[in-house]
């Protein structure tokens, strides 16, 4: 009877650890799904970010890369003396802003071709990686073409000291909105490319 009792309580134990097994694994299944959700639903977000600050600069390189140049060509002869000095800064900028504005056409393209609900986690990580990389190629590029362009737009007032400060203080205030948005933009590419870290 008592050997009866044991076998009994044993099997009784068996359930009860099946059944909590079963509990666990059921826990751990839907732990994992939200956690699948939560990081599709960031890199979606991270995707929309990109997507739309991409938007934002091509649509300023495009409307810059007009009203710039022509404001320079129709400036008064007092705010410009030399006018080879005005058709030369005039070309430059238009073919900054519009160069700009064609790598920012390009990868916001890109990043708006991805499709979250087709593509794997490797080919997601894989574009956000090869896209990260283009961005910076096209810096290495936008960089050095700004700083000759404004240099030869500075060259006729070297001798205006307060339009000289203004350039400097103009050139300061765009660095820095320029890399706040950067630093931004590195963050939303870090969130697509954190579930491959981990």
């Amino acid at each position: 009877m008592e050997n009866q009792t044991q076998i009994n309580d044993l099997d009784r134990l068996k359930e009860m650890w099946g059944d909590l097994n079963r509990r666990i694994e059921r826990l751990e299944n839907q732990t994992i799904q939200e956690g699948i959700k939560v990081t599709s639903g960031k890199i979606k977000t991270a995707c929309e970010d990109l997507a739309s600050r991409y938007k934002r600069f091509m649509i300023i390189g495009f409307l810059m890369g007009i009203a710039f140049p022509v404001y320079l060509i129709t400036s008064p002869s007092d705010f410009f003396p030399d006018d080879l000095m005005k058709y030369v800064s005039a070309a430059l900028f238009f073919l900054y802003f519009i160069t700009a504005a064609v790598m920012d056409s390009y990868l916001y393209n890109e990043v708006k071709s991805m499709d979250l609900s087709m593509m794997t986690v490797h080919q997601v990580i894989h574009k956000a990686r090869t896209l990260k990389r283009r961005h910076h190629i096209f810096m290495i590029i936008l960089i050095p073409f700004a700083v000759v362009t404004l240099a030869i737009f500075a060259i006729p007032f070297l001798n205006e000291p307060v339009i000289i400060t203004g350039m400097i203080t103009g050139g300061v205030v765009g660095l820095c909105i320029g890399l706040r948005q950067y630093f931004r933009m590195m963050r939303d590419y870090r969130e697509m490319m954190r579930q491959y870290a981990e």
